[in-house]
């Protein structure tokens, strides 16, 4: 009687284990902020392309109530290196010939979010990024090659379509987009006086984020 009991009440509890893990592969262009600053009576405008590079997210929904699910994730963008666009006073300037000026960009971020399932399923979260950028210069201005962390809360938001079938495993796609909360901009002393660069890391940092979200729940 008592492993009879037991087992109904391990048949009962499936359920509510069911679709809990998420496991899904991302591609996503990270839109820089334009690395716009002023000084000695010029402007200058160091502006990397948009970063295009491949990551990895792990969700666990932890609660459900009515028709609201509740996730933590975790994700990691792998490293994307990019060109820089050089202006000066607003025209642009090409580097000389064998000089190269790259930025490079990743990121992992801790996460959770809210998602409700209709035809399609929305979801609306809040993540907490290490983004880790690195400035390579081959020592053009006598910029030193600079790598900076920054620490930045992102609004994210997916709108996907689970592919239900009778087996415990759901395919579902998704599209995403993301906005961080803060973001700063380069400092000319910083720059022409300090030779310290991170103040362009960190002023370039993506201000959106967009991309394809394709994985499993199960």
């Amino acid at each position: 009687m008592k492993k009879s009991l037991a087992l109904l009440a391990l048949a009962s509890a499936l359920p509510l284990a069911a679709q809990s893990f998420e496991v899904s592969a991302l591609y996503t262009w990270n839109k820089p902020k334009a690395g716009t600053f002023s000084g000695g009576g010029s402007n200058y405008d160091f502006t990397p392309d948009t970063w295009k590079a491949a990551g990895l997210r792990f969700g666990y929904t932890f609660a459900k109530v009515g028709i609201t699910e509740f996730q933590g994730t975790a994700t990691y963008q792998f490293k994307n290196t990019q060109d820089y666009t050089w202006k000066f006073d607003g025209v642009t300037q090409p580097f000389p010939p064998g000089i190269s000026v790259t930025e490079s960009y990743q990121y992992w971020g801790i996460g959770a979010a809210a998602s409700w399932e209709f035809p399609v399923r929305v979801t609306a979260g809040l993540d907490y990024r290490s983004e880790k950028l690195g400035f390579e210069s081959d020592g053009v201005f006598g910029a030193p090659n600079t790598s900076t962390t920054y620490g930045r809360l992102w609004l994210r938001g997916n709108i996907g379509y689970d592919f239900k079938n009778s087996s415990p495993v759901t395919p579902f796609v998704a599209a995403e987009f993301a906005f961080p909360l803060t973001s700063s901009s380069p400092d000319y002393n910083q720059l022409a006086f300090d030779n310290n660069w991170e103040s362009l890391n960190k002023g370039v940092a993506p201000k959106s984020s967009y991309g394809i979200n394709v994985g499993v729940r199960f």
